[in-house]
């Protein structure tokens, strides 16, 4: 289950295509890279990752008790879908293609009401979870999405 969790954070923050937290330095160090054209597209991307830092990522309660977990999966899914939202056509069948990988685990994670517990004594969840985490063409549009913003956000 581990695996897969740490799938769950991998997809939100390739989804903001950002390798973690920033410092000041490193923020402006980026700003210089953004494309004005997607400038708008960038600070999306930059709140999901600040959003997927902050709930899920941070907060190892999020693994162990449920509400947490829902809250936290909430947000970060309401963001993602913000992200899909204001994507460039450029990016935005893979932003999709992300975003339709998150919501089909969304969707098991919703079955099991967000208990980890749970989900981790039915061996059926792993390998529905993992089928998801290896599809190749999600992970096709997460590299695509990751060149784009890093030609273009800077991240």
């Amino acid at each position: 289950m581990r695996k897969t969790l740490g799938f769950v954070a991998f997809t939100c923050l390739t989804l903001a295509a950002c390798g973690g937290g920033s410092s000041s330095s490193d923020t402006t160090a980026a700003a210089k890279k953004i494309n004005p054209k997607y400038a708008d597209f960038c600070l999306v991307a930059q709140e999901l990752d600040e959003a997927s830092n902050s709930t899920h990522g941070n907060d190892p309660m999020a693994m162990s008790d449920p509400a947490k977990m829902e809250a936290a999966w909430k947000t970060i899914m309401e963001s993602s879908q913000k992200l899909f939202d204001e994507a460039p056509l450029e990016v935005k069948g893979d932003v999709k293609l992300m975003l339709d990988g998150m919501k089909a685990m969304d969707k098991i994670y919703a079955t099991y009401k967000y208990n980890l517990s749970e989900m981790k004594a039915v061996p059926q969840v792993a390998t529905d979870l993992n089928m998801i985490a290896a599809d190749k063409t999600i992970a096709s549009a997460s590299q695509r999405f990751k060149t784009f913003m890093s030609s273009n956000c800077g991240l």
